[in-house]
């Protein structure tokens, strides 16, 4: 395949799958800087964008916070900004450093042990919807023990 036509080849691949961030009508920036982040247990906040076919988060985590088996209907990417997670998917462990990810299939069960004070970026599709009914009501409701987060 000559050059060009390979460039446009993997332009066009990025170009298709930027489409499952688009929003609505004319694209839109945020500054995850500006936000304010949601405290969604001792140890874990979570700041996010809801987009028409995907949800994109970054959690700021403490060390020591596990966050236990859940599953959800959303297809998971996390990446690991800085520090280390050990994120458990069906029984599997990966001990994930800056600079790696894991891709979580939906209803996979999953869970998160924080190894040091991190930052988690995650990318879900189709978007967690139920997130905005929590930002919507003004708090986040009790979530049981300490170090348990909204899976």
């Amino acid at each position: 395949m000559p050059k060009l036509m390979r460039q446009y080849a993997l332009l066009g691949l990025a170009l298709v799958s930027l489409g499952a961030c688009a929003t609505p009508g004319p694209a839109k920036a945020y500054d995850f800087n500006a936000m304010k982040a949601d405290r969604i247990s001792p140890g874990i906040s979570r700041r996010f964008v809801m987009a028409e076919k995907s949800t994109m988060a970054i959690y700021n985590q403490r060390k020591g916070v596990v966050v236990p088996v859940h599953a959800h209907d959303s297809e998971q990417s996390t990446f690991v900004q800085e520090s280390r997670l050990r994120v458990v998917v069906g029984g599997r462990a990966f001990d994930l450093r800056r600079g790696q990810l894991v891709a979580i299939l939906a209803t996979a069960p999953d869970s998160i042990e924080v190894l040091e004070n991190s930052v988690e970026y995650d990318y879900f599709a189709p978007p967690r919807s139920s997130w905005v009914d929590d930002r919507d009501g003004g708090s986040v409701p009790p979530l049981g023990p300490p170090g348990e987060r909204r899976p």
